[in-house]
């Protein structure tokens, strides 16, 4: 069977019964499968649909496509996704960066003072870490993270920067920021955070795909709002004089994290996503 054939055959079985918008995106995934498991581009997947589906592949696209039905992301099943242009390992137990990250990562890159050191508290992947490190070599850091499961993908991702260093971090624990107060010799520059910030009640309301990432990633408390409260409360001990911090932030959730950091007396500006949705506050002490 010709790869056109299979890839046919498939997206038909797939689609069957479903909306143009659904088809449109099994027919997506599964080209996304095809280019991965078959290790060439989309430009050489369309050059190739002549050619003969190899045996190994079908099978693998067989056990993909039904882990894919049975919810689990398509990031996961490939161990991997692109942030910012870099490839970062993901998998079971750790939260898949977002597009919509990099507006953060961005605003963090101009935050940080030339030579300065930045603390990216609730790192998962490590995405934002290594996309700092890649664009300010100047920069140290830290990538903070308290699941164990992540922890690893982490420590991973950010192997080919020595000047990241990956912590065991609990960010609602006031100990652990006076304990990396210490280990820096001093406070950070920068503080950087994309936190849990779903409302409890919320997260049931998820799709099947993003269910299957870790609940602690998405788990913001009754209001989503916990972890920016702990956070902001406990930024005079970790966070320059001079300092300022970045937080994404979930739908509506800009004008409460802007007066948390307004109370703690930080000028703040608001950035909008490619969406046109409030999705970074910046805090920069007056």
């Amino acid at each position: 069977m010709k790869i056109s054939e299979y890839r046919f055959e498939l997206k038909k079985t797939l689609t069957e019964g479903c909306g143009k918008e659904q088809s449109e995106e099994i027919g997506e995934l599964i080209d996304i499968l095809l280019c991965h498991f078959l290790d060439i581009t989309r430009s050489d997947l369309y050059l190739a649909l002549d050619n003969v589906m190899p045996v190994g592949v079908a099978v693998e696209m067989e056990n993909a496509v039904s882990r894919l039905a049975a919810g689990v992301p398509v990031q996961y099943i490939m161990g991997s996704c692109y942030f910012r242009g870099h490839e970062i390992k993901v998998g079971n137990g750790v939260f898949i960066p977002r597009s919509d990250t990099e507006v953060l990562v961005s605003a963090a890159e101009k935050a940080l003072k030339k030579g300065g050191v930045f603390a990216d508290i609730c790192s998962g992947s490590g995405c934002i870490s290594l996309a700092l490190a890649d664009a300010r070599p100047d920069s140290r850091g830290w990538a903070l993270e308290l699941s164990r499961s992540a922890i690893r993908y982490c420590e991973d991702n950010l192997a080919p920067y020595p000047s990241v260093t990956v912590r065991r971090f609990d960010a609602l624990d006031i100990s652990d920021y006076t304990e990396l107060e210490e280990a820096n010799g001093g406070p950070v520059d920068l503080v950087v955070s994309n936190p849990p910030y779903i409302p409890t009640d919320d997260i049931q309301m998820l799709d099947t795909n993003v269910l299957a990432e870790p609940e602690t990633a998405l788990d913001g408390g009754p209001d989503g709002l916990r972890f920016y409260r702990e956070i902001i409360k406990y930024l005079p001990i970790i966070l320059a004089p001079d300092g300022a911090v970045c937080f994404e932030v979930g739908i509506g959730q800009s004008g409460d994290v802007s007066d948390m950091l307004s109370a703690m007396g930080f000028a703040v500006a608001v950035l909008k996503d490619l969406h046109g949705i409030e999705r970074v506050v910046l805090g920069k002490r007056c």
